[in-house]
Parts: structure tokens; sequence; C-alpha cells
């Protein structure tokens, strides 16, 4: 009996050792491949000598499952819509998650349309069919909010935004909403379905410009657009998840905060364009911060 006790129990930590070897104790689920979070947690990963482990996910409400769930997930970025959305089904919320930066990036939102003149506003959506990206994505929160807000009724088409196009050009759909922070990889790479059939669209409504701030993408930020585009922008911020952390991890969270901060013009020089977009200081923003003394210059990456 003692002989299998300790078997189990070389069983037991063998597993345990293999389960956890090669694992960083920071995890960021960086959201869908190639869409604008899951660039910039590269970003991130290629300037500091921290190790961390990157996973992707299916969107915005993806990654704020993924970081509530106890599966190690620790860091994520999240537009903040949603995660208002989120403290209204559960007003805890602000119990474990804390804004880890004071580093702010406004996405985008794309309102995209076949080239006609079917559809050159908001209000011309008006008991169409609209795709409003997949459950998992934080868009649908978005055109969840603008449809309630403004009142114009559309049909929402639940689908992923990386397949709206493919339901744009067929005709299943007559619009599609994507929110990201500009140039998306995705809206970068569909100029070969060609220039002159899909087009961005104008967002303005007064019932917006309380909640959104006002943004342009510019001409040529994508090759099918040479035209300026006015339409709204959402905070997106990098959070955390405070429950049950260690005093390793908190010194690997510094380690991190510090190689971010301290590094902004490397990323803004060899990242993602939207690293050039980063601002410090949003009084719109009502949520807790996770704290690190700022006394403790830690040199990141060296």
């Amino acid at each position: 009996m003692k002989t299998k006790s300790i078997l189990k129990l070389l069983i037991v930590l063998v597993f345990i050792i293999f389960s956890t070897e090669g694992k960083s104790q920071i995890q960021i689920v960086s959201g869908m491949e190639g869409g604008t979070y899951n660039q910039l947690t590269h970003d991130i990963q290629n300037i500091i000598e921290l190790p961390i482990d990157i996973f992707t996910s299916e969107g915005a409400l993806d990654n704020y499952q993924q970081l509530m769930e106890e599966n190690g997930i620790n860091i994520t970025f999240l537009q903040y819509d949603v995660l208002l959305a989120e403290e209204l089904i559960n007003p805890r919320v602000k119990d474990r998650i804390r804004v880890l930066l004071p580093l702010f990036l406004d996405e985008e939102i794309h309102l995209i349309a076949k080239n006609d003149d079917k559809i050159n506003s908001l209000n011309d959506l008006e008991m169409k069919k609209v795709g409003v990206g997949a459950i998992t994505q934080g868009t649908k929160v978005t055109a969840q909010t603008i449809k309630n807000r403004t009142g114009i009724n559309w049909e929402d088409v639940e689908i992923s935004s990386n397949e709206s196009i493919e339901s744009l050009m067929n005709g299943d759909i007559d619009a599609f909403f994507y929110v990201g922070g500009a140039p998306i990889s995705f809206l970068q790479t569909i100029s070969d379905i060609g220039l002159d059939k899909i087009k961005l669209v104008s967002i303005k409504h007064k019932k917006l410009n309380d909640i959104y701030t006002k943004a342009k993408i510019t001409s040529g930020t994508y090759t099918w657009a040479k035209y300026d585009v006015f339409t709204y922008a959402v905070p997106t911020l990098m959070v955390i998840n405070i429950s049950e952390i260690s005093d390793d991890f908190k010194q690997d969270v510094e380690r991190l905060y510090f190689g971010i901060k301290n590094n902004v013009n490397k990323l803004q020089t060899e990242g993602h364009p939207k690293w050039k977009d980063v601002y410090y200081e949003n009084t719109t923003i009502n949520w807790p911060y996770y704290y690190i003394p700022e006394k403790k210059k830690t040199e990141s990456g060296k």
C-alpha cells in the first residue's frame, strides 16, 4: 500500500511538472488572430525580455470571459464599453478587474458597405441586414449600443467580422460593423475583391456624442478608401485580473508595466501603427487602476 501511495504521488508530481513546464506567469489573451490586440501583444513580447505566453481568442467578449475564468489567463485588452456592459451584469467585476496601464488606445468604429448609393449614412441602415460581429466580439456590444442609442431599426446578423466581407459581397447582408484600431490587418487585405466594390461609411449621430469619442479614418489608411471617414472610437484598456495573484507574479507585472511604459517610443517606431495614437489621460474612464509605485524605475527588458 505504501509503495502504491508513493507511486501515485510521483505520478501527480510528474504531471504538475510537465503541465507547467514552459509556461510563464504572464499569460495574455490577445484577441483574434491578425487583429489589433493580437499585434499589439506580439509587439510587447518582442521588446520585453520577459517570458510571455500569448493566446488568441474570438474577440473582446471572449477576452473578458477567459480573463474571468480560473485558467491562468491574467491580462488582456478590452473595449471600455464591453467592460461597462459586463459590469451591468455583474457589479462586483470591479473587485477583480483593474486597469493595468494609464495608456489608452482608441479603436475606430468601421462601417463597411457595398460601393453603391444604398447606404451612405448610419440612418440608411434602417430595415437593412447588418453584420454586428459574433457573440464573442466586442463589435457586437458596440453595434447594440449604437442601435439602442439611435433607435435605428436594422436586422442584426450575428456573424464573425472576418466572415462579413463574403456575406456582404454575396448579398446576405447590406453592411457590417467592425471595431478595431485602424489600420486593421483584415481590412487591409480585402482589396483583392476589387477596390471599387466596397466603401467605408461615415458615422454621425448626436445621441452617440456622449458615449464615444469622435474620430477620423484618414484617406489612404486602407488602399480601397481614398477619402476621409468621420466616425467614433471606443477606448481600449489593458486590464489585469487581480484575484489570487502571487508576489512573484506581481514582480513580473511590474516588469511588464515598466517595460511597456519605458519603451513606448520603440513600440511606436517598430510596432503596429496604433502605438502612435496612445495617450495617458482619459477622464471618462471610471475604473480602478492596478497601482505600481513610480519610484521604482525598473530597467525593463534588460
